[in-house]
Order: C-alpha cells, then sequence, then structure tokens
C-alpha cells in the first residue's frame, strides 16, 4: 500500500467511528505528517571569546533539512532568561526579517510569491506531486501549501558559556590528579597532553513565529503593497510593516558541549578555523537535542517498501546512515480509539540524493528516489507503515564477564562510526575488565605455592556487525589488548617483581551473537583469541614506556591467560 492509499484507509476508518474516537484518530495522524521547518540562527554576544564567535557565526550554514531563513543581523545583546531574548528578538524585529525572507521583500517594500511556492514544491512529496495532478489546480496546489509553511518558522539562539583551553583543562586535570597523588602517597603523573583548542557549552534557546494565522491576515489586508496602489498607500503599508512588532513563542531550550580541538600532531588549523569547527558543532549538537524534543522537527515518511525496506527521504532531510527510526502501524483498542503502536526499529543503510523538487515518481525508479534501510528490532513490517526519526548517541556499554584467556568481569562501550564512513554496523570500542585468581610463579624463580593477584586491563578495537535476522546480529571483532597483573601480597610483589606490575601485550580477535531483550537492549556472548605481542615486562605504572622485559612470556608466568576466551554480557545502547 502506498502513502495515499495509506491515509485514506484511515480516514475510511476514522469516519465510521464517533466523535471521541475521530478526534484520537485526528490527533495520532498528526503524527505521520512532516513538513520542512525553516530556521534562523542567532548568537548572543559576549563572553571571553566574544571576537572569534562573531566570526565564525558568519560561517555558520543552515542544516539541509531546513529551509534557509538567515537574517544579515545574527547577533543580539547580553540576556539573561527567555522571556528576555524573546523581548529583544521582537524588538529587533527579527520577526519581520522572518517574513521579508519568506516574502522576497525588495527595496522599495513590495512582496511576491517566489520562495513560498519554491519552498512548497520542495517541501512536496511524490505523492504529493501524484495527487496534485490529478486535480484541477495542479502543481500550483503545492505551490500554495508553502504557505503553510511560515508556521514552521523558528528562531535558534545560541548563548556560550565558558569556553576553556585545552591547556586550562589539562591544568585543571592535573590539579586534581595532584591532590589524589598527595592523599594517597603516590607520585603525582601529569596527564598526557595530546590535544590543542578550545572546549565549552553552548545553550540553546527557540523560539517559533506565533499567531500566523491572525498574523498574514493583517499582513495580507493592510501591508500587501499592489502595483496599483497609489504612492500614499504604499508609503503607509511599508511603514506598517515596519513598525508592527510579530510576535515569537518561546518552544524550549537545551544545553550541550562545544569544541574546537585537534592532536598536537599533524597539520595544525588556525585558532579561526578551530572556532569554525567549535561553532558548526555546536549547531549540529543543539539541532540533534532539540531534535529530541520538538516534535515537528523529527522527520515522519512512509516505509515505501520492505524488500528492501525503503524510505523516500534523503539528503533533502539530512538523512546520514546509521541514523535511526521507529517504524509504527495504527491500532485500534478495545475503545475504537486508533494509536501508534511501535512495530520495529530501522537504521539507514544507504542515503540517496533527493535534493531536488519531487517528480511524483513511482516504483520505476527506486534507486534514485528512495534511501535503503536495515531492521535492528522489533516485528515484520508492511509498506505503508510510517516511520519516525529517533536519534540516538550510536552509543552502547555492555557489562559482563569472561572465562578463559583474561577472564574476569568486563565493561565494553562501543560507538557507530557508519555515519562517518558510510558502512552499517561499524564499531570502534573501548573495553577495561577486572580479575582474580592464583598463579605458580616458578617462571620467575617462586617457591612452588600459588600466589594470588589481582588483573585488569583494557583493550581498543573496531567490529562489523550483520543483522542476520530481525533481532539477531553477529559481528567480528579485532584490536589489541593489555593487562596488567598485581601481587596481593606486598611481600610477593617485593621480592618476585621490585614492587611492580607484570604487564601483557596482545592481538586479538573474535567472533559475537547478540540477541535483543529489547530494542535497545541485547544478550551478547562470543569468543575471542588473545596472541601474546612480546614477553611480559615489569613497569612501575600502567605505562609501557618505562619497562623492563622479564624474559618470559605472559603465559608463562600466568598459565592460561592467553589464547581462547568465552564472555557473556548485557548490552545497553543509548
Amino acid at each position: 500500500m502506498n502513502r495515499g492509499g495509506f491515509f485514506i484507509a484511515l480516514f475510511a476508518v476514522a469516519t465510521q467511528a464517533v466523535q471521541v474516537r475521530a478526534q484520537a484518530v485526528s490527533a495520532t495522524s498528526q503524527m505521520t505528517e512532516y513538513n520542512r521547518n525553516s530556521l534562523t540562527i542567532m548568537m548572543v554576544e559576549g563572553g571571553k571569546y566574544n571576537t572569534e564567535l562573531k566570526a565564525a557565526m558568519g560561517h555558520v550554514k543552515v542544516p539541509e533539512k531546513f529551509d534557509n531563513n538567515m537574517l544579515a543581523e545574527r547577533f543580539l545583546p547580553s540576556s539573561h532568561n527567555t522571556a528576555e531574548v524573546r523581548q529583544r528578538l521582537e524588538a529587533m524585529k527579527i520577526p519581520n526579517g522572518i517574513l521579508s525572507k519568506w516574502f522576497s521583500r525588495s527595496d522599495d517594500g513590495k512582496f511576491n510569491m517566489s520562495v513560498i511556492h519554491n519552498r512548497g514544491l520542495y517541501n512536496a512529496t511524490d505523492a504529493d506531486v501524484v495527487a496534485a495532478s490529478a486535480s484541477k489546480r495542479g502543481l500550483s496546489k503545492l505551490q500554495d501549501a508553502g504557505e503553510k509553511l511560515i508556521s514552521h518558522s523558528y528562531v535558534m539562539v545560541l548563548t556560550f558559556g565558558t569556553i576553556k583551553t585545552m591547556d586550562q583543562i589539562y591544568d585543571e586535570q592535573d590539579a586534581a590528579a595532584r591532590k589524589r597523588a598527595k592523599s594517597a602517597g603516590k607520585e603525582f603523573t601529569p596527564v598526557p597532553r595530546t590535544r590543542n583548542g578550545y572546549k565549552g557549552e553552548v545553550a540553546g534557546f527557540l523560539f517559533r513565529l506565533s499567531d500566523v494565522a491572525d498574523a498574514m491576515d493583517n499582513f495580507y489586508s493592510n501591508m500587501w503593497i499592489f502595483d496599483d496602489d497609489s504612492p500614499e498607500i504604499m508609503a503607509a503599508k511599508r511603514q506598517m510593516f515596519d513598525t508592527t512588532t510579530f510576535k515569537l513563542t518561546y518552544v524550549t531550550s537545551v544545553v550541550t558541549t562545544c569544541e574546537g580541538t585537534q592532536l598536537n600532531a599533524g597539520a595544525q588549523k588556525s585558532k579561526a578555523e578551530l572556532f569554525d569547527v567549535l561553532m558548526t558543532g555546536s549547531v549540529a549538537n543543539l539541532v540533534n537535542e532539540f531534535e529530541n524534543k520538538v516534535d515537528e522537527w523529527k522527520v515522519r515518511t512512509a516505509l515505501y517498501s520492505v524488500f528492501p525496506l525503503r524510505a523516500k527521504i534523503g539528503t533533502k532531510e539530512d538523512l546520514t546512515v546509521e541514523d535511526r527510526y521507529f517504524v509504527y502501524e495504527f491500532r485500534m483498542n478495545k475503545k475504537n480509539e486508533v494509536y501508534a503502536s511501535r512495530r520495529g526499529v530501522v537504521r539507514a543503510k544507504k542515503v540517496v540524493n533527493n535534493s531536488y523538487v519531487a517528480q511524483g515518481s513511482g516504483s520505476e525508479n527506486l534507486n534514485q528516489t528512495t534511501s535503503k534501510f536495515y531492521q535492528v528490532a522489533g516485528h515484520k513490517l508492511e509498506p505503508g507503515m510510517f516511520m519516525e526519526q529517533n536519534n540516538d548517541m550510536g552509543l552502547g556499554v555492555t557489562i559482563g564477564g569472561a572465562g578463559g584467556s583474561l577472564g574476569g568481569a568486563y565493561i565494553n562501550i562501543e560507538g557507530l562510526v557508519g555515519q562517518y564512513v558510510g558502512i552499517t554496523q561499524l564499531k570502534f570500542f573501548m573495553g577495561g575488565h577486572l580479575g582474580f585468581n592464583s598463579y605458580n610463579i616458578s617462571a620467575v624463580g617462586g617457591d612452588g605455592d600459588d600466589k594470588s593477584f589481582m588483573f585488569y586491563g583494557g583493550e581498543l578495537g573496531i567490529s562489523k556487525g550483520f543483522f542476520i535476522m530481525r533481532n539477531v546480529s553477529v559481528s567480528g571483532q579485532a584490536g589489541f589488548a593489555m593487562e596488567w597483573g598485581d601481587a596481593i601480597k606486598s611481600e610477593v610483589k617485593k621480592e618476585y617483581f621490585n614492587n611492580c606490575l607484570v604487564q601483557g601485550l596482545f592481538g586479538f580477535a573474535g567472533a559475537q551473537l547478540a540477541i535483543n531483550i529489547k530494542y535497545n537492549m541485547q544478550l551478547v556472548g562470543g569468543i575471542n583469541y588473545y596472541a601474546e605481542v612480546g614477553n611480559a615486562s615489569l613497569t612501575k605504572e600502567t605505562d609501557s614506556s618505562d619497562s623492563k622485559d622479564l624474559g618470559v612470556m605472559y603465559s608463562d608466568l600466568f598459565d592460561g591467560r592467553a589464547g581462547a576466551n568465552i564472555n557473556m554480557g548485557v548490552r545497553i545502547q543509548f
């Protein structure tokens, strides 16, 4: 069933219900509608790096999924709360500037409908084009539909908190580490200084053009200049538009982090370039946060087909590989009320370039008009179900235990990187483990009795996963691991290891199976094989830069701590 047929069927069901049931259907139907929003981005002035931030603000670009309502004026004076920000925006006539953008206001005060029409066409889907083409008014109906987009005009105001250099951040970390070392009676070790640049926090305030219907009545009646208006009437209409205060409504606010940093090694960006990175990241992070809080910012569309999963969204909606969408089905409860039931979770696999006006294409050109998705959770999906954007962090945390090589309790943190390289289920992960066991350390002259050791270590690697079923995935992984053995008894540590830790280095490869418990929770299990790299060594700290070769392999000293292990745990995804 195509999108148009789906809505027609839903409407037919709704018309058979009583008024209460119809109201429930109407409320649910709104969940399926998505229209492009427009965005104006501004910044509150102030702070130590105000000059640098203002320069970077001049390079800000509106994300692809929004119509661009950027104005020449991009800054407003320091403000203390949302009410004050809104009042300043209105006093600066920012809403007037937005309407001027929508209606292509010229220097003589005249308006035209070119932007309205173009945006109405750009907002239309193929299904809209097909339906409009069959009507008497044709595509002009889609052009007129651009007027409804005016009510989707948003203003996002950025205000930056304290921004620190990486040297300041490292200094603070060193001060905290020095204090901890002093209280524990240990030697202070400075934090490695690997990056330079700037980090901080940024808050975003979101406003929306309000009372649009009433404002448009007044606008068309009293401010629209016609060619046959007299000079006096034209001047009066210009003045009325310029002096009218169009209103904004506060929507919500969020706070997130921002940074423009780089590794100390390699080619170096300038200060201005780092602030450009910081500003671009600030806008992207704030948009992501607002998408989680503002329903109208979530992309919604019909599931077009299921073999493979396809939907008619793409670059126009700022879709990227691994973006997550929930898939819903309309159902009816015992009270004959229609509600949306989540039936599955999908992620973007291949994103199509659809940044053009829809042509009414059907199934004959799917590779050019639809993006591909793959299912990561849920039940069987069918065409006509609707998809809704549901952002996640792309992070997973696994807690579990392992037996065999490097056995013990472990925690693993992983992050999807497919959005950067275009490969699905490609992950970078890092983990740590903690174990306890006793060994005969005759390889270093032990007396034959078992000695107790605490083991802790970490690993870094990459993995590539494949969903072989809707709720089952397999993955292969590889990386490097390091482990330290610490004798429990101080006399053992002193006599055999010179008060040092025993360090082993490994390369590993393995495979895992994951079964969904919920869409964001999995039971995972697998097998890894750890191969030793070089001999065991002694080190004062968990830092191999100052170590002594023991002349024996790690597994010669700790029998069984190299080779295969079996692990099992629970993964929670965020």
